[in-house]
């Protein structure tokens, strides 16, 4: 009884098709075989037995058939099962040395019918080896016996991965390990099973990274070889770092902050993620309480200052594919007063800092780039110009910068309103040799200024610096298109000149109506 219910899913799911498709043609004949399945697949036959090493046997045999569709196969060793496979072949390892083992096989197939058991096959694994043998040259140069050594070897890098591929001259087993660095400290593969051909596939690697490798090969007589060291890059992806939300800010209300922001029309189904902390600007998306996630454009994180005065916000686009943004960071205090209605209060008024320099670090402005399209910027640059409707990232020399660096803030001034600012962090590259953020397209036009604060790990402010910048519209804009806050702004006027408008139209009506049924009265 326990086989009738999958051989009628079995029946069912071959019956379906030709109550569907048979009335629909008559160019073929569908032959369905309902009923229960006792047919067995045939026997296979054991080709051979081969004791590749002292701890292992590599075990072949022949294909078997089946009526309707074969399972695959039970491998026996000494009358017990030590592997169900739908290969014709298996490495047996972990074995004893100098041990005679008997094997043998049977198919199944998808209902459970068994063949006979094949024929049975011994052999015996080969003593340890006590020490590696030498090599010998003829006068030919060739070998008197057998050299170790590797034929072939292909890496194919991909972004996230490296498949390797070898042979060597004999069977061996082997050990890859793998890193940024001659510790190979990144990971590590082990493999016991002996063969001439191997291949091994390693993963979770980082894009346009380079690594160094070594792989080592265990032969089947004790043999141990370098068979290779050297490195391998994987391939980059374009556009690995997403740009960040515009706009965003962090507005106290009475007890709560009130979040927003603008997600870059680059980035599509864009997630974001803010994250939140009172010791300062969370540096990755973990670094703090996460307090949202998703794709809103704004959101209130409801007691937000039941703890702390003071919170720092950041807030990262995450691509598709796991592509994190430097982040754009906001920060809100509570003020001392509340209007108790829960409504914004007055923006504070924060006086300019002055600048600073870092000439104990030999800090140049020159280090400092703005990069847009093909135009590359640096601070020490005049008339910088960027076009308002593309993104431009912002980056800084690793070796430029101190050891102690705590973190990069990049503030920049809305061009349509200089008393407004946004900030963004700037982290390491994916290459490891520039602290960057992507800004995405402002889609204002006018001054603008960028300054550059560089912090230690004390959160103090070690390098300030500033540069003045335009953007300027694209060729063929024929509007200035403002930032949501301003453009409300601009608006305004004309939505209460059309509500008067409609007022007007509305008391004229309900004059001459009036009017109307005054006439049919005297009537």
């Amino acid at each position: 009884m326990m086989y009738i219910f999958p051989r009628f899913i079995f029946a069912f799911f071959v019956l379906f098709p030709s109550l569907v498709f048979g009335a629909t043609t008559s160019q073929f004949t569908i032959t369905v075989q309902g009923g229960e399945d006792l047919e067995p697949p045939t026997t296979p036959t054991l080709l051979s037995v081969t004791p590749t090493a002292a701890t292992q046997i590599d075990v072949v045999w022949s294909v078997a058939t089946d009526n309707l569709l074969l399972g695959g196969y039970v491998l026996l060793r000494d009358g017990f099962a030590i592997a169900t496979t739908t290969l014709t072949s298996f490495a047996d390892t972990g074995l004893l040395a100098e041990t005679l083992y008997e094997y043998e096989v049977y198919a199944f197939d998808s209902f459970y019918n068994i063949s006979t058991t094949s024929n049975a096959l011994s052999t015996t694994t080969p003593a340890q080896p006590v020490a590696p043998p030498q090599a010998t040259s003829t006068e030919n140069g060739s070998s008197g016996t057998l050299v170790f050594r590797l034929l072939n070897l292909d890496i194919t890098p991909d972004t996230n991965s490296a498949l390797f591929e070898w042979e060597t001259s004999m069977p061996a087993r082997y050990a890859l390990r793998w890193g940024r660095n001659n510790s190979f400290d990144e990971g590590y593969i082990i493999n016991d099973i002996y063969r001439k051909e191997q291949q091994t596939l390693i993963t979770d690697l980082e894009p346009g990274t380079t690594y160094l490798y070594e792989l080592i090969g265990y032969a089947a007589n004790g043999r141990v070889l370098e068979l290779r060291s050297g490195q391998f890059t994987t391939i980059a992806r374009e556009n690995l770092t997403p740009a960040n939300v515009r706009n965003f800010t962090a507005t106290p209300l009475q007890n709560d902050v009130r979040l927003s922001y603008i997600t870059p029309p680059s980035v599509p189904n864009a997630v974001v993620r803010i994250v939140r902390s009172h010791l300062g600007y969370p540096l990755d998306p973990y670094d703090g309480a996460v307090v949202y996630e998703g794709s809103a454009l704004t959101f209130l994180d409801s007691g937000a200052f039941s703890n702390y005065s003071t919170l720092y916000y950041t807030a990262f686009v995450i691509s598709n594919d796991g592509s994190v943004s430097s982040g754009a960071v906001a920060k809100a205090t509570k003020r001392a007063t509340s209007t108790g209605t829960g409504e914004p209060l007055e923006p504070e008024v924060v006086p300019e800092e002055p600048i600073i320099e870092l000439p104990y670090f030999n800090f140049s402005t020159d280090a400092v780039t703005l990069n847009q399209g093909d135009k590359t910027f640096s601070f020490k640059s005049e008339n910088i110009e960027l076009l308002e409707n593309e993104a431009f990232i912002i980056s800084i020399k690793k070796e430029a910068l101190p050891d102690n660096l705590k973190s990069i803030i990049v503030t920049l001034v809305d061009p349509t309103n200089p008393n407004r600012s946004y900030s963004f962090l700037l982290r390491i590259n994916k290459a490891g040799d520039a602290y960057e953020a992507v800004i995405a397209p402002l889609q204002a036009s006018g001054p603008s200024r960028i300054q550059v604060e560089i912090f230690d790990y004390e959160r103090s402010v070690i390098g300030r610096y500033r540069q003045p910048v335009m953007f300027i519209p694209s060729v063929g804009s024929v509007a200035e298109v403002m930032f949501p806050d301003k453009l409300v702004e601009a608006v305004r006027p004309f939505f209460s000149t059309i509500s008067l408008l409609l007022l007007a139209l509305v008391l004229l009506f309900f004059i001459l109506y009036r009017r109307s049924k005054a006439t049919e009265d005297n009537r």
